[in-house]
């Protein structure tokens, strides 16, 4: 009777130790899904800042394009030859 008293102590120990386990795994999968929901939010804030870069780079697609359409055309009315000195733009200017 005296060996059955440490035995049933352990049994007992050890059942309320795995009925206390199922609740840390319950909060892991707690963390899991608030893990999970973190991860969800980042990849639509990043979907957004996705779109916002996509529309920039669009626009200033058609911007370049405009300039240099505006520059093509009006480069029939730019003399070929230069009007004054040419300048060094490397030279150093000290002036």
């Amino acid at each position: 009777m005296v060996t059955i008293l440490p035995v049933a102590f352990l049994m007992l120990v050890l059942l309320n130790g795995s009925l206390t386990a199922s609740s840390p795994a319950s909060a892991i999968h707690r963390e899991r899904g608030e893990w999970c929901n973190e991860h969800q939010r980042v990849h639509k804030r990043l979907d957004a800042i996705e779109e916002k870069v996509q529309t920039t780079v669009e626009h200033l697609y058609s911007e370049v394009n405009s300039l240099l359409s505006a520059i093509s055309g009006s480069s029939w009315a730019l003399s070929v030859t230069p009007s004054g000195p040419l300048l060094d733009i490397f030279e150093d200017d000290t002036r």
